[in-house]
């Protein structure tokens, strides 16, 4: 085959090649529209989330998966293998997209340093509610322990406890009377006391 007829052939692919190419590039420059319209909605709005917007998060994964396929192109272009409208193009394009991906970086890094700074300046809600809090010293005291297993006796009764023994009253003298009726613990005692006795 001659030269000559090589070329016609060559040029047709390379023609094929340029319209495959100018028609992927125009999908892309729909995409970074759409991006940059999203990244800059006007009228005072936020831009949605990086983090939890889909169709943003959408936008952003087809661009980068763009880029490297950017890089790969400029390089075939730069060979030859392109047209020379189409290696301009494509260095149009790869520039216009790196900017947009350096726009969606600053923006995931605005976003996560005021997620970060609105946690840290979030109050401590329970130092505002400090005497609506059940656990305050108070309370506390209420119930306070003298020994093991054994309570002063001045806590309320517990209404769901299958055993509720009077709390001790106060006689006369102002002293603490003990209850009259004993709990399992005391009966047991008790037993062992007045059987111990008997030997």
């Amino acid at each position: 085959m001659s030269a000559a007829a090589q070329t016609p052939n060559t040029n047709a692919r390379k023609g094929e090649a340029d319209a495959k190419i100018i028609k992927d590039l125009e999908t892309m420059e729909e995409k970074m529209d759409l991006c940059e319209a999203m990244l800059n909605p006007g009228g005072g709005q936020p831009p949605p989330s990086l983090k939890t917007s889909q169709a943003m998060l959408s936008v952003v994964g087809f661009l980068e998966a763009c880029a490297p396929r950017m890089v790969q192109l400029v390089e075939v272009a730069a060979q030859g293998a392109l047209s020379e409208d189409v290696l301009i193009k494509c260095l149009e394009c790869n520039d216009r997209l790196q900017r947009i991906l350096e726009d969606i970086d600053a923006n995931a890094i605005s976003e996560a340093a005021a997620s970060t700074t609105a946690a840290s300046a979030t109050p401590d809600v329970t130092s505002q509610f400090d005497d609506l809090l059940l656990n305050s010293e108070e309370d506390k005291n209420k119930g306070a322990v003298t020994g093991p297993g054994k309570s002063t006796g001045l806590e309320t009764p517990d209404p769901f406890a299958t055993n509720n023994t009077p709390a001790p009253t106060s006689d006369a003298g102002g002293g603490i009377q003990q209850s009259t009726s004993n709990d399992e613990f005391d009966d047991f005692i008790n037993h062992r006391s007045s059987a111990g006795a008997g030997l």
